[in-house]
């Protein structure tokens, strides 16, 4: 591919008819807002967008939807709605195909367009009751089985802390520096011919002085 650069990639275009939700969406919704989620698309616009829309009652359910970057941003997108509206939620793989052409830069070569395949997510929300027979249906307000009898966590570490003995052992404060030279052994005879030196020097120094004394008392 060295004689060859990069051109222009084609995006198939999805239509509403080629959404995996079938038979998911209530067949009283004959429209819904569909949302495409890219990797530079601002989430706080686009749901605000969608939530003005469904407060003002103007669609019932929506679609987000993304592929390559935006897929994580189609996910946030759909957990801050399920916070402030009562949604239930499907949620289906797809794939989107993507032309890229290459262009040559020799004479002689013909262009190259290579096809593949992105994996694309798709999230339906809707306000209205889904069906239960619905496969990977996850209605709103639900929680997991995680957290004891739908407690959070914090409230679940305050309490084990309370009932934690007050005689049992200190919790180790793993983020203090530990204190210098506590663990540090006690070394005897290393320095001891210094100490004896030392000692000597002293003694050597004192003599003079005191047979100097002696001399002047003579």
């Amino acid at each position: 591919m060295m004689h060859y650069r990069k051109a222009e990639n084609v995006e198939q275009e999805l239509s509403k008819n080629d959404l995996p939700f079938e038979d998911c969406l209530p067949k009283a919704h004959k429209d819904f807002l569909w949302m495409h989620v890219k990797g530079g698309t601002k989430v706080s616009n686009v749901i605000g967008y969608a939530q003005s829309a469904l407060d003002k009652g103007e669609y019932r359910s929506l679609v987000w939807s993304g592929s390559g970057g935006g897929v994580v941003k189609t996910i946030s997108c759909a957990e801050v709605l399920k916070r402030s509206h009562p949604l239930y939620q499907v949620t289906r793989m797809g794939y989107t195909s993507v032309e890229e052409h290459w262009k040559p830069q020799m004479d002689g070569l013909e262009e190259i367009v290579v096809n593949r395949k992105i994996p694309t997510l798709h999230i339906l929300m809707s306000l209205d009751e889904l069906d239960d027979s619905i496969d990977g249906l996850q209605k709103p307000n639900t929680t997991s089985d995680f957290w004891q009898h739908d407690e959070p966590p914090a409230n679940r570490l305050a309490a084990a802390h309370r009932s934690a003995p007050a005689n049992g052992p200190a919790p180790v404060n793993r983020s203090a520096p530990a204190a210098r030279g506590t663990n540090k052994r006690q070394r005897f005879g290393r320095n001891k011919p210094q100490q004896q030196q030392s000692q000597q020097n002293q003694q050597s120094q004192s003599k003079p002085a005191t047979e100097s004394g002696a001399s002047e008392h003579t």
